[in-house]
């Protein structure tokens, strides 16, 4: 597998958690991300900067949505077993703003599985409070 790609802010991890190695360049600007493991759980989270915001200072949708497609597709990607995937859909429903300093974590869950289809769908929370939820679908590479 390739090198991780660098992020251009450094920042700790919270404690327990990890920082995720990126591929994506996309990816790997907008983090760095985090993951950590809970009663063999991934679970993945970033910090909310200043890069991420709008103009009122809310976590911008399309952070959200960047993080989604990161780790959904990753869920898709160990539910597929280890074989590449694509998306081929991501709908989100914005439930309350995050705000730079936040940290966000993505809890991800696979719904169903085919042979060329993974259904996969993610709780995006500050706290005990969801921001975000996102379900998607993604096409297993090489599958009919």
């Amino acid at each position: 597998m390739r090198q991780p790609l660098p992020s251009p802010v450094k920042a700790e991890p919270p404690q327990g958690w990890k920082p995720s190695d990126l591929h994506d360049p996309f990816e790997a600007y907008v983090g760095p991300l985090f993951e950590r493991e809970e009663n063999g759980e991934r679970i993945f989270g970033f910090i909310a900067d200043e890069r991420h915001v709008d103009e009122t200072g809310a976590v911008h949708e399309g952070m959200l949505m960047t993080f989604a497609d990161a780790f959904l597709g990753g869920a898709a990607h160990r539910g597929a077993g280890e074989r590449s995937c694509v998306t081929l859909s991501l709908q989100a429903s914005f439930l309350t703003e995050a705000r730079a300093g936040d940290f966000i974590e993505c809890r991800t869950r696979i719904d169903r599985t085919t042979r060329a289809i993974i259904f996969v769908s993610g709780r995006f929370s500050v706290g005990d409070e969801d921001v975000m939820t996102a379900t998607s679908l993604w096409k297993v590479l090489g599958e009919r």
